[in-house]
C-alpha cells in the first residue's frame, strides 16, 4: 500500500512460498508481474526521446529508500511510509524505464533490513511500478492533448491531479486484491478505500508533485519540499504506535487488552438489541512439545498458522485475539451456538489441510476449541468467556482434542 501501502510478511519465519501464498494469491502475483513487465515495455516504446536526468533519478531513489526504511508496520499486513511521494515525483519528471527503476531501488534497503519473502517485495515493486506507470501514462496522455505539467497553473494542476488519482487508485486496487486472496481481508477490513487512507496518499502525491517541481526548476529547494513529509510521517507513526499497544506482535491479531476493549462494546450492543452472540476459545495443542521438538521458531509459525486460519474463516466484523501464550479468543456477533461450532470445525479443517514443513516432514497444528452462546440477559461477557474456557478444557481431555460445547 502506501500511506504508503505495501504488503508485508507476518514474520521472518513465515511459511515457505508454497504454503505462504494461496493459489489465487500466486495468480494475482503472476498477473501483476506480467502487467508490470508489459506496461514497462509499452511505455518505453511510446516515450519521447529526451535526455535522461540521472541526478533526479539518484535523488528520488535515495529519498524513497530512506522513507521505506522508516516505515511503520502494523497488523493486517500493511506498512505506512512516505515513499509514495518520491515514486510519484519520478512519474512526473523521469522516463518510464527510470520510474520503474526508482520503484524497484527504493525497496532494496527495506528488503535487506527485514528479508521479507521474495514474493512480498516482488509484489510491492510490481505494484509500485504499475502505479507509477499509470501516473506517467496519464501525464503523457494529457501532454499529448496539449496539457503540460510545466505549462500554465491550471494545466499543471489538472495533469498532476489526474496522475495522482491514477497512482493512488491503481496502488490501492492491486493491494486490496492481494490482501483479499492472500489474507482474506475485504475492503472494509483493509481500509484501503477509506477516506483517511485515500486522502493521506493523495496528500503524499501532492508533496511528490512539489518535489518534482523543485527538481525541474531548482533542486536546492527539494530539501524544503521534503520537510512536510517529516510532519506526515509523524502523523502516521503516532496512531500506529497507539494501535500496536492493542496488537499481538507475533500474529497481528488483537491482544487481550485490545479484545476486551472492542468485545465489551460489541457484546453490549448485541445484548441491547437482543441479538445472539457466541464465543470461541481456542487452545493450541502441544505447543510446548512443538517448541521443544522443533524449536521456538516453529512454535511461532504454528501461532501464525492459527491466526491465518482464523482470518480466513471469520467475517470482517468478528473479533479475534491472541489472549495468551497458546490461547486465542473469538467473538461472533449474530451467531448462534450451532453456527459457532461450524466455524470452529472449519478452522480445524483448514489447519489440518495446511500443515507446517519441518526438517523431518510435516506438522499438523491442532487446536481444541470451546464454543458457547450467550444465554440470559443478566450474563455478562466474563461469564460467557468462563463457560467457553470450561468447554475448551472439556475438548482437551485425553483422547479428545476436538471441539466441545458446555451449557
Amino acid at each position: 500500500m502506501t500511506m504508503a501501502a505495501g504488503y508485508v510478511g507476518k514474520l521472518r519465519q513465515e511459511q515457505p512460498f508454497r504454503r505462504g501464498l494461496a493459489p489465487d494469491a500466486r495468480n494475482v502475483l503472476l498477473a501483476t508481474l506480467v502487467a508490470a513487465a508489459t506496461a514497462t515495455a509499452l511505455a518505453g516504446s511510446l516515450a519521447s526521446s529526451r535526455g535522461i536526468r540521472w541526478t533526479d533519478f539518484a535523488v528520488l531513489a535515495a529519498a524513497g529508500s530512506v522513507a521505506q526504511l522508516f516505515a511503520a508496520r502494523v497488523g493486517g499486513n500493511q506498512a505506512f511510509h512516505t515513499g509514495v511521494a518520491f515514486a510519484f515525483a519520478a512519474a512526473l519528471v523521469l522516463p518510464p524505464e527510470l520510474v520503474v527503476l526508482v520503484c524497484a531501488v527504493q525497496h532494496v534497503p527495506d528488503w535487506l533490513r527485514h528479508r521479507w519473502r521474495w514474493y512480498v517485495q516482488t509484489f510491492n515493486v510490481a505494484n509500485y511500478a504499475l502505479s507509477g506507470l499509470a501516473a506517467w501514462g496519464v501525464r503523457d496522455g494529457l501532454q499529448a492533448l496539449g496539457y503540460d505539467a510545466r505549462g500554465t497553473a491550471v494545466s499543471s494542476v489538472l495533469v498532476v491531479a489526474a496522475a495522482a488519482v491514477a497512482f493512488v487508485v491503481v496502488n490501492h486496487a492491486l493491494l486490496a486484491r492481494m490482501l483479499k486472496v492472500a489474507r482474506g481481508q475485504d475492503l472494509r477490513t483493509s481500509g484501503l478505500f477509506g477516506l483517511d487512507s485515500l486522502v493521506t496518499d493523495l496528500v503524499l502525491t501532492a508533496v511528490g508533485a512539489l518535489v518534482a517541481f523543485t527538481l525541474l526548476h531548482d533542486a536546492v529547494f527539494a530539501v524544503v519540499a521534503v520537510l512536510p513529509l517529516l510532519l506526515i510521517h509523524r502523523s502516521l507513526v503516532v496512531p500506529t504506535l497507539r494501535e500496536q499497544a492493542f496488537r499481538d506482535h507475533k500474529t497481528g491479531l488483537l491482544n487481550s487488552r485490545g479484545f476486551e476493549r472492542a468485545a465489551a462494546d460489541e457484546f453490549a450492543r448485541s445484548r441491547r438489541f437482543g441479538r445472539t452472540v457466541s464465543v470461541l476459545l481456542c487452545d493450541v495443542d502441544d505447543l510446548r512439545e512443538i517448541n521443544n521438538g522443533h524449536g521456538h521458531h516453529k512454535g511461532d509459525e504454528a501461532l501464525v498458522a492459527i491466526a491465518d486460519a482464523l482470518r480466513s474463516e471469520l467475517r470482517a466484523y468478528d473479533l479475534c485475539a491472541r489472549s495468551g501464550g497458546d490461547e486465542f479468543i473469538v467473538l461472533l456477533p449474530e451467531t448462534c451456538e450451532e453456527d459457532a461450532v461450524a466455524v470452529g470445525e472449519r478452522i480445524r479443517t483448514r489447519l489440518a489441510g495446511n500443515p507446517l514443513e519441518t526438517g523431518s516432514g510435516t506438522l499438523v497444528v491442532g487446536v481444541s476449541i470451546g464454543a458457547v452462546e450467550a444465554t440470559g440477559v443478566d450474563e455478562d461477557l466474563a461469564d460467557v468467556i468462563r463457560r467457553a474456557d470450561a468447554a475448551m478444557y472439556e475438548a482437551k481431555r485425553p483422547g479428545e482434542r476436538t471441539l466441545a460445547v458446555v451449557g
